[in-house]
This record gives C-alpha cells, sequence and structure tokens, in this order.
C-alpha cells in the first residue's frame, strides 16, 4: 500500500495510538527516513522511544529516525514572529492583554496553525523522499483540528486567512499526502467509535482512512472443547476461556472494521512487564507484514 508522506494517528483515549505511532515510525525508518512528531504537551511518544527533548524541538533516535515535540502555542508565535519580522515587537505583542483577547476570541487560531505547519512538514518530506508520522490527540479532538480549516473559511471569506484554510483543506484531502490510521481495541465502545469517526471522516472531511490498526490481539490458544475438560483446573481454565473470548472479540472487530472498507492491521498482544526496544520491534514487523508489505 502507497502510504501518504503525513500519517496521522488517532483513536479512543487508552487504544495505545502513541505506541501504535511509534511502532508505525520504526517499521517506516527501516526503509525510508521519517519524523514521529507529538503534538500535544505529554511527550508520549518521546518517553516510549527513550527519548528526552530536553525543552529541543527535535532529536535523533537512530540514523533514519527522529522525534519532534510540537505545541500549538508554540506555532501561533512563530506565526507571529514570521509576520512581525522585529523579535522585540513581536513578543511585546504576544505578551499584550490586548492579543490575549484576540486568541481568546478566535479559539480554533492555535489549531489552525498547527495544522498550517503539518501541512509544510508533509511537503518537506515530498522533497526529502522521507515520512512524518503524527500522534495526534484521541478521536473527538483530532476530528476538531481537522474541521478547523472548514471554520475558518466560515470565519474569513476573503483574505490571506481563507485563501490559506482553502489550502489546508486541499492537503486533507489529498490522500498522497495525507492520511488517517484509527488505533482501536476490540472492546465494543472503543470500536463503535472507531467506525464513526472512519465515516466522519470519509464522509463530512473526504480524508483519507489508511487502516484501522486493531490492538493488543491475542491468539485463543484452546478450543472450546479443550476449554471445557479442563474446567476442574480452576482459575487456569478460566483464563483460557476469558483469552478465547477475547480473541472471539478480536475476530468480530476486524469483520465490522473490513465490513466498513477499512484495511485491518493487527499488533499482538505484549505479555511483557514493559515496552521497550524489542517489542516495538515486534509491533512494527506486523506493519512490516501489512500495510508497508
Amino acid at each position: 500500500m502507497a502510504l501518504p508522506r503525513l500519517i496521522f494517528v488517532t483513536g479512543k483515549g487508552g487504544t495505545g495510538k502513541s505506541t501504535v505511532a511509534a511502532a508505525l515510525a520504526i517499521a517506516i525508518s527501516r526503509r525510508r527516513p521519517v519524523t514521529v512528531a507529538d503534538i500535544e504537551r505529554r511527550r508520549s511518544v518521546a518517553r516510549i522511544l527513550g527519548v528526552d527533548l530536553n525543552g529541543a524541538e527535535r532529536a535523533a533516535v537512530s540514523a533514519n529516525l527522529e522525534i519532534a515535540g510540537l505545541t500549538p502555542r508554540a506555532e501561533l508565535e512563530a506565526f507571529i514572529e514570521g509576520i512581525v519580522p522585529l523579535k522585540a515587537v513581536s513578543r511585546r505583542m504576544l505578551r499584550s492583554r490586548t492579543f490575549g483577547y484576540v486568541t481568546a476570541a478566535l479559539p480554533g487560531l492555535e489549531a489552525f496553525l498547527m495544522m498550517e505547519r503539518l501541512r509544510l512538514m508533509a511537503g518537506r518530506a515530498a522533497l526529502e523522499d522521507r515520512y512524518a508520522v503524527i500522534d495526534a490527540p484521541a478521536t473527538g479532538g483530532a476530528i476538531e483540528l481537522l474541521s478547523v480549516a472548514r471554520g475558518v473559511k466560515q470565519i474569513a471569506s476573503r483574505g490571506t486567512l481563507n485563501r490559506l484554510a482553502r489550502t489546508l483543506e486541499e492537503f486533507l484531502t489529498d490522500a498522497d499526502r495525507f492520511g488517517v490510521i484509527l488505533t482501536v481495541r476490540p472492546e465494543g465502545l472503543a470500536l463503535r467509535e472507531t467506525l464513526d469517526a472512519a465515516a466522519e471522516l470519509r464522509g463530512r472531511l473526504g480524508v483519507r482512512c489508511i487502516a484501522a490498526v486493531l490492538n493488543g490481539v491475542a491468539e485463543a490458544l484452546f478450543t472450546e472443547a479443550e476449554i471445557t475438560k479442563a474446567q476442574a483446573l480452576g482459575e487456569p481454565a478460566r483464563l483460557a476461556a476469558r483469552r478465547r473470548e477475547g480473541a472471539k472479540d478480536a475476530a468480530r472487530a476486524r469483520r465490522e472494521l473490513e465490513a466498513a472498507d477499512l484495511t485491518v492491521v493487527e499488533l499482538p498482544m505484549l505479555f511483557s512487564a514493559a515496552l521497550g526496544r524489542e517489542e516495538l520491534a515486534t509491533l512494527a514487523d506486523s506493519f512490516a507484514a501489512g500495510i508497508l508489505a
């Protein structure tokens, strides 16, 4: 499958989207240079990859992989400094009470500038033959972020902001430049939210859904007949039964996702006390055998 230059990873909270973003970035880095970026303040991807940014915007993880930390406020400051070249003046503007009123009146401005930064990042990635993987907010916040271009177009019917909003909307609907990966667990609520998000992304926003990543899939190991025979063992039999039910839930989720015309990538359940490089490599292998094959 051909991947877009910028891959936006989102999903319901608790589905492992930061882990998925890190593993996907590692998988791509085996073939091409890649930047994985965290656009919130949590820096979850940096922690997972064992990197401390120490206030820096970028840091190298390996020869083909770097991590970047972006924040909406920093993008707003960079935008103001770009249009007001005298730093002393631009900083005074940013600290002023009047400017605070303006940003409060336009709550989507920081989000809009963040999306514009991602558009520029995708353009640079195309020029350098590299990719960008974005650890995005959870589903609800991500859809709001991806809707901001439409909101700005409604506020600014003409002029520079309208032009930028149209350019951003064209970027988001270009399947070669932008696409979304949705992370999901087999549980019912997470699955329903994923299906609803996919319908909204593809329907209302016209955004490409690259795949749904079904995270934490465990093999059943035992048949129902074997579990029935082992009932006398007590707790081990109950654990085997729960694992089989989990495998059935995953199979059911896969069928529903595929029925919604979503490509599905399954990531295995990792039975380890901590998530390290070896575990991430295992998850990356699943991507290599799936959407990167």
